[in-house]
């Protein structure tokens, strides 16, 4: 059975926009202007990384007292993909090109994972592919030794283009159950790129493929609300 979430949680989550001073007990949080953090390929020659790659990016501190309340994370940040295929190709071989760009995120609360995990923040998958230079297939059907060119067949050309989009700018994390005291809430950011060309022929054809990702402005806010859970 999957557990639920039934507590003024819900209606903050809906009403943030209008009053959250009616449901929030307590505020933090961190903004950046340009993006500047040292993230991605950067970040990974600094060994500022952890073992999956990601880089913090946001941090801020909440502190409460009383009994265990729930945290609503609000976390949203520009971002930007860069995605760029180059194909040719000549008599009739197929050339095919990828290129790839992703933004994952997450938040910690102490340390621990805030529901629900790793989200992708943008993705896209640009793979374009061409055959072109088609070729002649001629026979000399009628016989007198003349091949003209209604004798002959034409293989097609073909250009195709496939965009793979997939984006979550804002993004509420949820943590529950958080004791009194000062607590560190920090959000992490994983760029990554990947490219492939594919050439049928490499005498007749090749291909080139770049990608990029980056981040802009981005906000991280932290609500504490009170809490119960039920099954």
């Amino acid at each position: 059975m999957m557990n639920s979430k039934f507590t003024s949680l819900s209606l903050l989550v809906g009403s943030l926009l209008l009053a959250p001073a009616l449901y929030a007990d307590n505020t933090a949080s961190a903004f950046t202007e340009d993006g500047t953090a040292v993230i991605g390929a950067a970040a990974v020659r600094a060994s500022l990384t952890d073992e999956e790659g990601f880089t913090k990016v946001l941090s801020t501190e909440l502190k409460n007292s009383g009994t265990p309340k729930d945290l609503v994370i609000g976390l949203s940040f520009e971002t930007s993909l860069f995605t760029e295929t180059v194909v040719a190709s000549k008599n009739g071989n197929k050339t095919t090109s990828m290129a790839d760009a992703t933004i994952e995120m997450k938040v910690y609360v102490d340390g621990v994972p805030a529901a629900p995990g790793t989200v992708i923040f943008d993705k896209r998958t640009q793979t374009l592919w061409a055959k072109l230079g088609g070729s002649l297939d001629c026979t000399d059907t009628n016989g007198d030794s003349i091949v003209s060119f209604d004798e002959c067949l034409v293989t097609e050309e073909e250009i195709g283009l496939i965009l793979d989009t997939r984006a979550a700018h804002t993004f509420n994390f949820l943590a529950y159950n958080i004791g009194s005291g000062s607590h560190t809430i920090e959000a992490y950011a994983k760029l990554s790129k990947d490219g492939e060309v594919v050439v049928e022929n490499p005498e007749d054809g090749y291909g080139s493929t770049n990608a990029s990702a980056s981040l802009g402005k981005g906000t991280l806010s932290v609500w504490e609300v009170h809490g119960s859970n039920t099954n």
